[in-house]
Parts: C-alpha cells; structure tokens; sequence
C-alpha cells in the first residue's frame, strides 16, 4: 500500500517537474526507507530563504551548468518558470552570458560558479552577504550545494544525462 501510494507521488512529481524521475523510481523499488531520505534532500534543494526567484535561480542554475547534468538543470528551469521567473533570464542563464546580466544577477552567477568548481572568493562572498545578508548567503550555500547533490546522486545510480537540450518555455 506505501509502495503505492509513494508510485502515484513520484509520478506526480514527474508531471510537476516536466521531466522523468527514473532514479527516484529505482529508490523507490529497492528501499522506502531511502526514498524517504532522499526526499530530505528535496526540501534542502528548494529553500530560498530571503532570496527573490531571480537571484535563488541565478544561483541554481549557474551551479547546475557546472555539473552537466541536463535532466538536473532542465527541473531548475521548469520550477523557475513557475516561479515567475522571464524566460529571458533563464534563456541567458542557461547559454553562461554572465555579460547580459544586471550586476547582483552576475555576481550570484560568478559565485555561484566558482563554488561549484571549488573555487573560494571571500571578497564576493562578502560582497553577497552584505547584499543579502547572513541568511540570504546561506539560502545561496545550500542553492549551490544542492545542485551538486542530485547530478552526483544520479551519476552513482547510472541514471544521468548530461548534454540534453534545455527546453526554457514561455
């Protein structure tokens, strides 16, 4: 009856984020109890905080470009657009024209870049965090570190793709 239910969830979820969750199927079949978990991580990953839609997908998707995977990014682009946020932005975002960018917009972008590249810039950390203060900073670091989460997650599990199109709607 749970494995059920949690079917119609995941096919649900599929529908909400335009995309297939194979590797949440594959958790599912194998071990509720990991599936449950991994749904923890799902909350982490769409925490804003004090974070506008433009800035909290800025950083989301500039720290998924780095981590190719296209399934990944493509649900970044769809929930942004259900946020509100231009499909003009998301079309920049998603081609890296940092140059197009309103200055906060291409500062998020850069640390949100060299982040996942494991590069350490304390001067525009602190330029952000006097922007956004402490809490907007930290809704940044769990932006950024969740999207290494899932394209890591489903590398291991054999279920990623990178080099896939993104589709930004309208």
């Amino acid at each position: 009856m749970v494995r059920w239910f949690l079917r119609r969830k995941v096919k649900a979820t599929e529908k909400f984020l335009g995309v297939p969750a194979d590797e949440t199927r594959y958790i599912l079949r194998h071990s509720v109890k990991a599936l449950l978990a991994y749904g923890s991580l799902q909350k982490i990953s769409r925490y804003h905080g004090p974070l506008s839609a433009n800035v909290y997908y800025t950083a989301k998707v500039a720290a998924y470009r780095q981590e190719d995977c296209g399934s990944c990014l493509q649900i970044t682009v769809n929930l942004a657009r259900k946020e509100g946020v231009s499909a003009e932005l998301l079309r920049g975002l998603v081609a890296g024209r940092k140059e197009i960018l309103p200055e906060p917009l291409r500062e998020v972008y850069q640390f949100a870049e060299e982040q996942a590249n494991r590069v350490d810039n304390p001067e525009l950390r602190e330029r952000l965090r006097q922007r956004y203060g402490d809490h907007g900073l930290i809704a940044l670091a769990l932006a950024i570190t969740s999207a290494g989460t899932f394209p890591t997650l489903k590398r291991a599990l054999g279920f990623a793709t990178s080099c896939s199109r993104v589709q930004v709607e309208i």
